[in-house]
């Protein structure tokens, strides 16, 4: 996460600090009014710089868990709004090649998982609460955390709570390829900010 420039106290504002990562893209701290001793962490966007100075914007909000960079593409967790615009947000997986748009692969991610556990894909769906990615070994690792079952219900308690998947990165940008093919653009309902996803 970005280090805040400045001090903060009871009603000052904390200035924007840019932080590069690798290949132009960047994570952007932004401004917020701070009236508690203790206020709430900077909300953190990502962008893309090109070399002539051109800036991208990829996604307003990211989730707190560390980018995976490879090359040209970028794999990141951000909130995205869910029902109540204002203020339900659920993490989801994206994937990008600035400056193309960003692309929500978390279902293809849930419904491969499913394909090799035999799991249902509805129930992970439903049940899905987070991801993590990182690089292991040369292969995106990603860690799905599920909410967990109800153990009063016979046969309702063996679901996993959490589980891994590794993939190899051709198998990535066949996951990229299938989204950008069968999905269509939306705007996520808190920021506006346009993507593609898919709906299996």
């Amino acid at each position: 996460m970005v280090a805040l420039l400045g001090p903060i106290g009871a009603g000052c504002q904390t200035h924007k600090a840019v932080m590069p990562l690798s290949n132009g893209y960047e994570e952007v701290s932004h401004p917020y009014h701070a009236f508690l001793d203790e206020p709430p962490p900077a909300r953190i966007s990502l962008q893309h710089r090109n070399k002539d100075g051109t800036v991208t914007f990829i996604w307003p909000a990211l989730y707190g868990v560390p980018e995976v960079l490879k090359g040209d593409l970028v794999v990141f967790v951000a909130e995205k709004a869910y029902l109540d615009p204002e203020r339900v947000t659920l993490p989801r997986l994206f994937a990008v090649r600035s400056p193309d748009l960003p692309l929500d692969i978390t279902d293809q991610v849930l419904w491969r998982w499913c394909k090799a556990t035999g799991k249902n894909f509805t129930v992970a769906q439903k049940k899905f609460s987070m991801i993590t990615p990182e690089e292991n070994n040369g292969r995106l690792e990603l860690r799905l955390d599920f909410s967990p079952g109800d153990k009063w219900v016979a046969g309702r308690d063996d679901w996993p709570e959490q589980v891994s998947l590794q993939l190899d990165w051709p198998h990535v940008d066949e996951i990229m390829r299938a989204v950008k093919t069968k999905g269509f653009q939306e705007n996520d309902l808190r920021w506006n900010t346009p993507y593609i996803g898919e709906k299996l």
